[in-house]
């Protein structure tokens, strides 16, 4: 199970985007410069979220993207699906087939991790990710 770089820039831009959105639609060149991520790959990966709707484009001068829907219901995993992320401990993607087309010994233990791995990713939305930054600033802002 490796995470990679795709779902880990997808989701720092989309918060990102809910920290800016407030002036409305973001240009990705803000999210570039704020999470120093390649502007070209910004675009790959905004282009695969504009398609599972998870952020829709503002055309024109003032442009940039919006959240297609309310980030309370945008899951960690659905951002992982959008940008084609598999996260899979099995060694044959669940197939049952990973020790010369048997199943391994191993191979529930694996099985079960990916569920609770999918049910954490499924629980955690771009909201609740980031009231939970924002809480952790007021703490150290009281410290």
């Amino acid at each position: 199970m490796k995470l990679t770089t795709k779902s880990r820039y997808a989701v720092n831009a989309l918060t990102e985007l809910y920290s800016l959105q407030e002036n409305g639609p973001v240009r990705l060149s803000d999210i570039s410069k704020n999470q120093n991520i390649e502007i070209s790959y910004l675009e790959q990966l905004f282009r695969k979220l504009r398609i599972a709707g998870i952020v829709k484009s503002i055309r024109g001068r003032n442009g940039g993207y919006i959240y297609a829907q309310d980030p309370f219901f945008i899951s960690i995993k659905d951002i992982m699906e959008a940008v084609d992320e598999n996260l899979d401990a099995t060694s044959c993607n669940g197939q049952s087939s990973c020790h010369e087309g048997q199943k391994c010994n191993a191979h529930n233990l694996w099985s079960e991790l990916n569920d609770v791995v999918d049910s954490f990713l499924s629980s955690v939305t771009i909201s609740h990710l980031m009231s939970k930054t924002n809480q952790e600033i007021q703490v150290r802002e009281i410290i």
